[in-house]
């Protein structure tokens, strides 16, 4: 259940909408729909109060705006998010101040780790979840890096890759041996293609 907000906070959240520059569409699909709008609801400065913004699911084109400072009080904005369904996920990320350079890693609340960062000092991040479990809730966390910028993210749903939904333990058919391994090394409930340690 939601608070109610004060008249002061959703005037604050208005303007703040309407002073930021539109999101650019980074629409692959084969049209261009206006995609469904939101605006970061502070405070979501830590994991625990994450503004949750919506479930997702392979129709799902949105985008989120918001401000985040190099140095002060609002220097990371975690956006939760919650898949009901096995899916491909592509996010687009975009600081708007002339030397804005925004990065953003993919945290899981569950389990408590980042699965990936994006950082490859531009103004843009662009990369891909593949979203294993339904109904498992998942982060963006986003900061800037060089001074305090307003900022854009857009997500795009696609149907999960063939194989993807097929289930992580294999069938008595396939033997004990086979079970074994399997069981071994379960596939992570989220997968991300951001650059692993050793490659930044």
């Amino acid at each position: 259940m939601q608070a109610t907000q004060s008249p002061f906070r959703l005037i604050l959240v208005g303007l703040v909408a309407a002073l930021a520059p539109a999101c650019d569409q980074v629409h692959v699909g084969p049209y261009l729909p206006s995609p469904d709008s939101f605006v970061e609801l502070e405070p979501n400065d830590t994991p625990s109060m994450a503004d949750f913004v919506a479930i997702t699911d392979s129709t799902t084109f949105l985008t989120v705006e918001g401000h985040v400072q190099a140095i002060g009080f609002d220097v990371v904005d975690h956006l939760e998010f919650e898949a009901c369904e096995p899916m491909e996920l592509r996010f687009y990320l975009e600081a708007h101040a002339p030397f804005g350079d925004v990065d953003v890693s993919i945290y899981d609340p569950i389990d408590q780790v980042i699965l990936g960062t994006y950082a490859s000092g531009g103004p843009s991040e662009i990369g891909t979840l593949l979203i294993h479990e339904p109904g498992r809730p998942f982060q963006f966390v986003i900061d800037a890096f060089v001074e305090d910028t307003p900022w854009c993210l857009q997500l795009e749903g696609f149907p999960a890759p063939l194989g993807l939904q097929a289930p992580d333990r294999p069938s008595d058919l396939q033997g004990e041996r086979t079970r074994g391994a399997a069981e071994a090394a379960p596939r992570p409930a989220i997968e991300t293609d951001a650059p692993s340690q050793a490659e930044a």
